[in-house]
């Protein structure tokens, strides 16, 4: 989390963006650095024949498409709002000097960036390698481990949204889903949200 006030004196602007709006395109240049400071985004790239393909979703605080900025290359995928949301965008050489003279900041992103990057091949390997099941329960850990919770946790994305995530089909993730708390490893509530059981039975099947 960068302070606003922070954000401010480097000469950061703060857009409002409603859903469906883009704040980048795929192969746009990447030269902002960009921090949700309320709503979602999803980081997301289609192929030739509109299959979705979402990298992550970014909610207040988080920062996004990070790789590109500091690689000074273009946006590899396109960034939607999925909700209203307001966007921080800092400028390339405005949050380098953001950088220089705040080595706590610097630190954070550094570490955030190291996280993605775990993520990105963890999920790579699990859509290479595993079965719905195991995909699912895998994203689900991570998301948890994300957040920092030992307790129940009541996931905030919808079946679409996880098989964007994960590569599957909606139907597959829907039945998957339902084998997966047939099996104890998590429960539906009444509102039909996902609730992940923290016990020695959430383990990838």
């Amino acid at each position: 989390m960068i302070p606003n006030e922070t954000l401010k004196k480097y000469s950061a602007s703060l857009t409002t963006y409603k859903k469906g709006d883009f704040i980048f395109h795929q192969g746009e240049a990447a030269n902002h650095f960009h921090i949700v400071k309320s709503g979602k985004v999803k980081m997301a790239n289609f192929s030739e024949t509109g299959k979705e393909f979402v990298q992550g979703y970014f909610t207040a605080g988080q920062s996004f498409g990070e790789p590109p900025f500091f690689c000074r290359m273009p946006y590899p995928a396109s960034a939607i709002a999925t909700e209203t949301s307001k966007v921080w965008s800092c400028a390339h050489d405005d949050f380098m000097e953001l950088l220089k003279k705040n080595f706590p900041i610097h630190l954070s992103v550094t570490q955030t960036l190291c996280g993605r990057l775990v993520y990105k091949s963890m999920m790579l390997s699990e859509i290479a390698n595993e079965e719905a099941e195991h995909r699912i329960v895998t994203l689900i850990r991570y998301l948890i481990k994300e957040i920092s919770t030992s307790g129940n946790y009541t996931l905030p994305f919808t079946r679409q949204q996880i098989a964007d995530m994960t590569g599957l089909r909606v139907e597959t993730v829907i039945r998957s889903i339902k084998t997966l708390e047939q099996k104890r490893i998590l429960t539906i509530d009444k509102q039909g949200k996902i609730v992940w059981k923290n016990t020695k039975k959430s383990l990838p099947p």
